[in-house]
Formats: C-alpha cells, sequence, structure tokens
C-alpha cells in the first residue's frame, strides 16, 4: 500500500502499543469521545488511481478504545475494506480486552512467489531462499481475513496495580515523563506483560488465465509478550519479547495442520542527545521461526510439501517490517531468521509544527532513521544453515508521530533493487 493510504489509516488508528495506553500532551488532561474522518487519493501498480474514506470513533466504549473503518477503490476494480476495534475491554473484567480486525480485498497485477516447477524454473520452488526473483506468477487476488485478539494484562511489573492498567503517557518533544519500562530487568517489577490467544481465519484466492488457486488457513495462536520499554511509540531504552505457537485447524489435506513457533527479542540502546538531535537510539531485532510440521514427499517424480502454512503465513521475510528491500513475503520455508538493526534520531529542528496546512495532524515529533537488515529462509532450522547465505538490504527512512500514531516511509535498497515502504508503527 502506498503511503496515502497507509498514513490516513495511522492517523485513523489507535496508538499503537501493545496493550491499553492513552497518550496525551502536556496540557492535555483526558481523552474525550472523538469522531473523525479522513478522505484521501493515491496511485499504485495494483489500484491505479484509487480513492478512498477512514472513519474513526475513539473514546468508547472505554476512554483507550477506538472503532475504525475504511474503503478504499481504485480504476483497475481493486478494492478493500477494513474494520477493527482497539483495546474494547470485555465487559465485568478489568484485564481483559478483545481487539477485532476484518479485511476484505481484490487486488490487481499481483506478483506471488508460489509454486514449483513454474515454467521456465523447472526443479526451482518459488520464494525458497536461493529462487531466482522472476520466479513468481502475476495475478488478480482475492484476500478476506478476520481475527480477534483476546488480550490479559497480567498484574506485575508496571501493570501490577489497577490503576495501571491504562499506561497514560504525557508527552512531550517525543518523550514521556511516566515510563512502563525499562527499570529492571525482572518482569516482577518492570514493564507489561500480556497473555494473547488470537483466532484467524484468511482466505487468498490466486486467479489468472491458467490459475485458480485457494490457500485457507484456521488457526489459533498463542503468545506472550513483555514490552519493557520506557515508550512504545518512540523507545529510548528497554526491550521487547514475544513468543508465539501457532496451529491450523483447517481440513486441507496438503496445506491443513501445520505449527508454527516464533521468536522475537528486541533492545533499545540510549546514545545520549547531541548538538543537532534531541535523542539517539539504536534499535536492534532478532526474530526466528520454525515450522515442525513441515513434510516432504515425491508423487510421479515430483516433490510435494505437505502441513506447511500457507505462502502468506508462515516463516517468511520480505515485506514492510523484515526485508524492507523485497516483496511481501518474497521468501518462504520451513524455518527463517532476521537481524535488524536502526540508528533513529530526532532532530532539534522541526519545521514540521510550523507549516499551518499540517496543523491538523498534530505532529508530535519527526525522526530520521538509518537501517541495515539480514534474513534467511531454510528447509531446516539449522543455525549454521540459517546463516550461511544471508540477504542483506539497507535504507533510510522518515518517521513522525501523527495524532496518536507513528507514520513511517522507508527506502530499502537490496540485489532486487529499491522498494519503498509506508505503514504504521515502528517495524520493531
Amino acid at each position: 500500500m502506498v503511503l496515502a493510504v497507509v498514513c490516513a489509516w495511522a492517523l485513523l488508528a489507535a496508538p499503537q502499543a501493545p496493550g491499553q495506553s492513552t497518550v496525551l500532551t502536556a496540557d492535555e488532561v483526558r481523552l474525550t469521545d472523538d469522531f473523525f474522518w479522513l478522505p484521501y487519493a493515491f496511485y499504485s501498480g495494483s489500484f491505479g488511481l484509487g480513492f478512498g474514506a477512514g472513519f474513526s470513533f475513539s473514546g468508547w466504549p472505554e476512554e483507550t478504545s477506538s472503532l475504525l473503518f475504511a474503503i478504499t477503490a481504485g480504476t483497475k476494480m481493486s478494492y478493500n475494506i477494513m474494520a477493527s476495534g482497539s483495546d474494547i475491554r470485555v465487559p465485568g473484567t478489568r484485564r481483559l480486552y478483545v481487539e477485532p480486525f476484518i479485511m476484505l480485498g481484490r487486488y490487481q497485477d499481483q506478483f506471488i512467489y508460489a509454486g514449483r516447477n513454474n515454467p521456465g524454473f523447472e526443479g526451482q520452488r518459488a520464494g525458497s531462499n536461493d529462487s531466482d526473483p522472476e520466479n513468481r506468477v502475476e495475478v488478480t487476488q482475492w484476500d478476506n481475513r478476520a481475527e480477534v485478539a483476546v488480550k490479559y494484562l497480567l498484574p506485575i511489573g508496571h501493570g501490577a496495580a489497577d490503576d495501571a492498567i491504562v499506561a497514560r503517557y504525557v508527552v512531550r518533544e517525543g518523550r514521556v515523563d511516566s515510563p512502563t519500562g525499562a527499570t529492571s530487568w525482572n518482569p516482577l517489577e518492570s514493564g507489561r506483560t500480556h497473555l494473547i490467544l488470537t483466532p484467524q481465519w484468511r482466505e487468498q484466492t490466486l486467479e489468472n488465465e491458467d490459475l485458480n488457486a485457494p490457500f485457507r488457513t484456521v488457526n489459533l495462536e498463542a503468545a506472550v509478550e513483555r514490552d519493557n520499554r520506557d515508550f512504545p511509540f518512540n523507545p529510548s531504552c528497554g526491550s521487547f519479547q514475544r513468543f508465539a505457537y501457532t496451529k491450523d485447524y483447517d481440513s486441507d489435506d496438503r496445506f491443513g495442520g501445520w505449527e508454527m513457533w516464533e521468536a522475537e527479542v528486541d533492545k533499545i540502546i540510549d546514545l545520549g542527545a547531541a548538538r543537532f538531535f534531541r535523542q539517539q537510539v539504536i534499535a536492534l531485532s532478532f526474530w526466528t521461526a520454525d515450522t515442525p510440521t513441515w513434510e516432504t514427499e515425491t508423487v510421479d517424480g515430483a516433490v510435494l510439501v505437505t502441513r506447511r502454512p500457507p505462502p502468506f503465513e508462515g516463516a517468511t521475510i520480505g515485506g514492510i517490517n523484515r526485508m524492507r528491500a523485497y516483496e511481501d513475503a518474497r521468501f518462504h520455508d520451513k524455518a527463517a531468521i532476521y537481524y535488524g538493526a536502526e540508528y533513529r534520531v530526532i532532530p532539534g529542528w522541526q519545521p514540521l509544527r510550523d507549516i499551518e496546512i499540517l496543523s491538523w495532524a498534530d505532529i508530535r515529533y519527526w525522526q530520521w532513521v538509518l537501517f541495515v537488515e539480514a534474513g534467511q529462509v531454510s528447509p531446516e532450522w539449522n543455525v549454521s544453515d540459517l546463516n550461511s547465505d544471508l540477504h542483506v538490504d539497507g535504507g533510510f527512512g522518515l518517521r513522525g508521530m501523527f495524532n496518536t500514531a507513528v507514520c513511517r516511509v522507508d527506502f530499502a535498497v537490496g540485489d532486487e533493487g529499491l522498494r519503498v515502504n509506508a505503514m504504521y508503527g515502528h517495524p520493531f
């Protein structure tokens, strides 16, 4: 998706932080019920000339809750409809919240890295680590999904007290006065820890003159997340850990019944202020995943993979968060590994606040970023194999906190060219 759409959605979205939070400026005292809508226009290869509108109602049924809706359509007959809710407390509980999400879409001229023995690439599986970048199919893609995250805040660390269930951040130039992490390594003393169950359904159908291929998953993800950063929207120190296990319950003979585990560890290192910078940090990320159910068999001389996730799920790299110079799910296999590093600075010079036409966006800070990434997928989870032939990319980005969401655009370069990504939230 292009920058115009994503920034519009980011301005409408609820705060992009794990758990329940309220972000205030120094002169604000509380959030009130608020309805907001925003039209937008853009151009992309899939949509052509696109138009859309987003709508948000925040502060109901809880102070931290938001109800969101957006619809987009283009001249190429691509469209999507998205609706979600954020931080909705389950009635009768104090620490249990739900976040539903649904998206329905049709996209023209999509490149999908799927299939084995595609014409001109006999003996090669598209999307494998050494696969040719031209080993792909161009399709019309129908993509429909629905999920609901059920989140429970453990009564430990900065989430222990009942009056700390909602984290309240007062922001001054991108920094906060009351951090919710990074005061200790001990999860009983510092940070906010969530237990999360997420039932998910997603179905993609790929169509062209020679193909009609449906991919579907019905799965349940169980995760534990500990956010020990001082300020999740713009951390200056601390760490983040996430461990998840996913099991698929679909009845498909080939793709159904798969299982996957994944682990992510991030670290933020404060470099302090400098002459021209109000904040400097190094952000580091490590992520890995494995699919223990992945099986291969030979049928009539052809190698088939069974009990594996569809190409858009599982151990994949490439896209908006991991290996940003590559297309979405460019590489996928039984196992994957990823390393990321970013140098983030908030300059003392902030001209955006003085631009009258942007006053409605409430720009709290802007940020410059340099980044480098490395990653690989492999048919086995093995430390040596996963680090033997890494793909590497790098680039720079611009970010800002618009309203209560971080909006970013990254320019990444790798051995397959330049790619521009726009999204809300930091990649890690």
